[in-house]
């Protein structure tokens, strides 16, 4: 037992020192890989600047933003003042149901929306076209985003939501890319440019 000790102890050393090598050599090989899975993640694309500048006329822009909505069968409230190239659409109804919640809060923060019984959400638009100069303009889009719920006392009732953006700079893009004869859409799997469920 005396002359066996030192051989175990040795054994046990260098299997220790063994197992601590693979590890390290593993948890390097790990990290390389998460380095490498990290670098291929597909940028995220940054939102167009709201409002968006190019040039061209306001007149021009607001002649295309009423034939794109036109096309999209989006209708523009008479109150809108085209002289002065800002236009109001009607109402648009985007979901209702068991997904309402997950729809409004994909595009706006919802007051109280965890205590709410969501039941339809839906959006206007509010496009503004503000002259720079004789040859440039900023185009500006806002989207008003409503939910409606259920309340015992008053009934079914509509509020306004805190918009986070998305919905604004996927009609600047329509838009812009429209007016400017160029693709702004987001990359996606279909190369069709769309605006909302509109294709154009």
């Amino acid at each position: 037992m005396e002359n066996g000790g030192p051989m175990m102890s040795n054994r046990f050393n260098y299997s220790k020192i063994t197992q601590t090598f693979l590890l390290l050599l593993l948890l390097g090989i790990g990290s390389e890989a998460m380095a490498q899975i990290q670098l291929s993640r597909p940028k995220i694309e940054q939102p167009l600047d709201n409002p968006y500048t190019m040039g061209v006329a306001r007149e021009q822009i607001i002649k295309t933003v009423q034939d794109v909505l036109k096309e999209c069968r989006i209708e523009i409230r008479k109150e809108s003042g085209l002289s002065n190239g800002r236009i109001l659409t009607e109402p648009i109804s985007f979901s209702r149901g068991v997904t309402t919640r997950n729809n409004l809060e994909y595009l706006a923060t919802m007051p109280s929306s965890e205590v709410r019984n969501w039941l339809q959400g839906r959006f206007y638009l509010e496009i503004t076209a503000l002259p720079l100069d004789q040859n440039r303009s900023q185009l500006f889009v806002a989207a008003h985003i409503e939910g409606r719920y259920a309340d015992a006392m008053a009934g079914a009732i509509w509020v306004e939501g805190q918009s986070n953006g998305r919905l604004e700079d996927e009609i600047l893009r329509g838009l812009a890319g429209k007016i400017l004869g160029i693709d702004l859409s987001l990359k996606t799997a279909t190369t069709q440019r769309r605006i909302l469920n509109c294709t154009y």
